[in-house]
């Protein structure tokens, strides 16, 4: 069933009681949560995925709860549970959403080892996956945001996660976290988006989710062959540039972006030097959204010899 189909009522009752799994494509996660406002909040970030209820097969369980101590505050908090540890918490009670995509973010990182993982965005158009990496406040996840609300396919956000047998990056969609002026560049690039509330507050000030488009989720279980790399520079007042790099420098850079490479051991750099020899490598300096959208459609323009060593 589709997520949307169920009353926030009916989802919550799912649940504060055996749980939801939620398919976001390359997992199945189980869900329970006591908290009625982040059923709410699913329903609207979620609302086009498939869900099942219990029993049903999944990679881990996720639990948000309130906090079990007493005292005399008025909000106890909440903390988060990961196959059953506690992995989070107590946060404010108004932060159950972020700390839920937070915790995915982390289970994906620490728990999944069938795939080499990059801290990047992913988008696909005509068959062929476009990855965007780099350190936090390159404006990746900007740009993936902009990008798959204007004609490409949102594979993935945060984490890419790489197919060794493929190579292929695995779809998996899920709402992109978006800082402070960010928001408001993507509210006016793509005013039909659907967001989730804003958070202000946090270590990172003013954070909002906004959420895959419908053809990203129904297409979620599709994968995509990797055809370009991207390495994005944000910088206040830059002119945009783009410098094609060598093969070399972007192996070496995919690898200081990985999350789990060194784990990986031959199944990881055999993967990932697959992946340089079919991938062609940019780094694209900008400070205008737009403009670097721009670039972004130049050089993944196809080339001769595509895919190819």
């Amino acid at each position: 069933m589709i997520l949307r189909d169920l009353s926030v009522d009916e989802i919550f009752r799912h649940l504060s009681s055996t749980g939801l799994v939620l398919d976001t494509g390359a997992f199945h996660v189980h869900l329970r949560t006591d908290l009625k406002s982040l059923a709410q909040m699913l329903a609207r970030s979620y609302g086009g995925h498939k869900v099942e209820a219990e029993p049903a097969i999944h990679h881990m369980q996720v639990r948000i709860e309130r906090g079990k101590w007493r005292g005399p505050w008025r909000d106890r908090g909440v903390q988060a549970f990961v196959n059953d540890r506690q992995i989070l918490g107590p946060f404010p009670t108004y932060l159950a959403y972020p700390m839920l995509e937070s915790i995915l973010n982390w289970s994906i990182a620490k728990l999944i080892l069938r795939y080499v993982i990059f801290h990047a965005g992913a988008i696909e158009r005509d068959g062929r996956a476009l990855i965007l990496t780099g350190p936090s406040g390159s404006g990746k996840s900007t740009l993936c945001a902009a990008l798959s609300q204007t004609g490409w396919r949102l594979l993935s956000d945060e984490m890419v996660l790489l197919n060794p047998t493929g190579p292929a990056i695995a779809g998996n969609p899920r709402p992109i976290s978006l800082k402070n002026d960010a928001i408001t560049r993507i509210r006016a690039v793509a005013p039909a988006a659907t967001f989730t509330d804003s958070y202000e507050g946090t270590v990172r000030g003013t954070i909002s989710f906004v959420c895959p488009t419908p053809d990203s989720v129904v297409r979620a279980a599709e994968s995509a062959p990797p055809s370009r790399v991207v390495f994005p520079r944000f910088q206040s007042g830059a002119e945009t540039e783009i410098k094609k790099l060598e093969k070399a420098q972007g192996f070496i850079r995919l690898i200081e972006n990985s999350v789990n490479y060194v784990a990986t051991l031959r199944t990881g750099f055999e993967a990932v030097a697959n992946l340089t020899e079919q991938c062609r490598f940019y780094e694209i300096t900008f400070g205008d959204l737009g403009a670097a959208m721009t670039a972004i459609e130049t050089v993944a323009a196809p080339e001769p010899g595509d895919g190819a060593a």
